[in-house]
């Protein structure tokens, strides 16, 4: 016999819940010390989940850090989708993506679990398979958005153009972490033209 959906509901909601605590927890444990360092058991008395129960959950923290690597990658969705909100120019675009990185920029110069999940991402080649399939999704999504803001462009070019964008924002924002001064501070004005200029050279009419 089928158990309610009110019982199945209850039973998934709170695996979500579980699994959350279990994220948060590991989230917090790299911030404070890196990935490398951080272990399954720490993460599950930090979590307060059972170490049992854990890897039930997760086999190993490679899967952990998948999970995180996601989770991040769909914030980043959100930032990049909340600068390009009603874009409907050129101009609109570029001013757009220019804010979106500087954000981000600040982020990795700022945040301890940015640099945390980067470092794991450089060392793992599933994560860096998550990586690579997620910018090419982003360089797509800004591609939908600059499409129609081209009276002549090669589309192709553009998606490609749109796409190694969102790959050296990564790249250049993490970078910078390890960019003597002054070049630090001005590798995101550097980023930013090279962003305006990329998206302007393509405009054929």
């Amino acid at each position: 016999m089928q158990n309610p959906p009110t019982r199945r509901r209850a039973t998934q909601a709170r695996s979500r819940a579980t699994v959350e605590k279990i994220l948060n927890a590991a989230a917090m444990l790299i911030a404070e010390r890196g990935g490398d360092p951080v272990t399954m058991t720490e993460i599950a008395q930090q979590s307060g989940v059972v170490i049992g129960s854990l890897y039930q959950y997760f086999s190993d923290k490679a899967e952990i850090m998948r999970a995180l690597l996601i989770r991040h990658n769909q914030e980043v969705d959100q930032l990049v989708g909340a600068s390009l909100e009603n874009v409907t120019t050129l101009g609109e675009l570029i001013d757009g993506l220019e804010g979106c990185c500087a954000v981000y920029f600040d982020l990795h110069q700022n945040d301890p679990l940015f640099r945390g999940i980067w470092s794991a991402v450089q060392t793992d080649a599933g994560l860096q398979a998550v990586d690579a399939e997620d910018t090419v999704a982003k360089g797509a999504a800004v591609y939908r958005i600059a499409l129609p803001l081209y009276r002549d462009v090669d589309r192709d070019e553009l998606m490609t153009t749109c796409t190694l964008l969102m790959q050296l924002a990564l790249s250049a924002a993490r970078f910078a972490l390890s960019m003597p001064e002054p070049l630090k501070a001005l590798s995101l004005g550097v980023y930013q033209r090279m962003t305006r200029q990329a998206l302007l050279s393509l405009e054929r009419g």
